[in-house]
């Protein structure tokens, strides 16, 4: 398999999960209201991020909507024209991909916010709430990190 073709593989297997998951939250819960599936560690409580990561207020939905819009098509120009030689590198941009368009359409579909449901913390405290799409961007940033030209070396290189 060429490398290309597992970062492709991983964009839509990410934006297809995003997407299920999301469609299945909006028609299942009720916005701000947590459904617990362990406890209060683990919950599901319906959000509308016009934010960026992590709910920061930063540039307002539109400028976040063009700036997603911009990071999708150098992903995937990156991608076709500049293939990483790595299947492992190919992926974890495709997880980006995958992630970063499935919160592009959001904001297309949402007027400019991203569908959060992922809820995780404790009583006292709570990690933003989050999607899978943004769970593959981080995913795919990680592994490049990690794993990237400069991280610890992996078989193949």
């Amino acid at each position: 398999m060429k490398a290309r073709h597992a970062g492709f593989l991983a964009a839509g297997t990410a934006l297809l999960l995003d997407q299920v998951t999301k469609a299945a939250a909006l028609a299942q819960l009720d916005v701000g209201t947590p459904v617990s599936l362990i406890g209060k560690a683990v919950q599901f409580t319906l959000r509308f991020n016009s934010g960026a990561a992590f709910s920061l207020k930063w540039g307002g939905p539109l400028f976040l909507t063009i700036f997603t819009g911009v990071a999708v098509l150098a992903v995937l120009w990156l991608l076709v024209a500049r293939p990483p030689r790595l299947p492992l590198h190919a992926a974890s941009f495709g997880l980006i991909l995958g992630g970063a368009s499935g919160n592009l359409l959001d904001r297309l579909l949402h007027s400019g916010a991203v569908v959060d449901f992922l809820d995780v913390g404790t009583a006292s405290w709570r990690w933003p709430t989050f999607n899978v799409a943004d769970a593959a961007i981080s995913i795919g940033a990680v592994v490049l990190l990690l794993f990237g030209p400069k991280g610890k070396r992996i078989e193949g290189e």
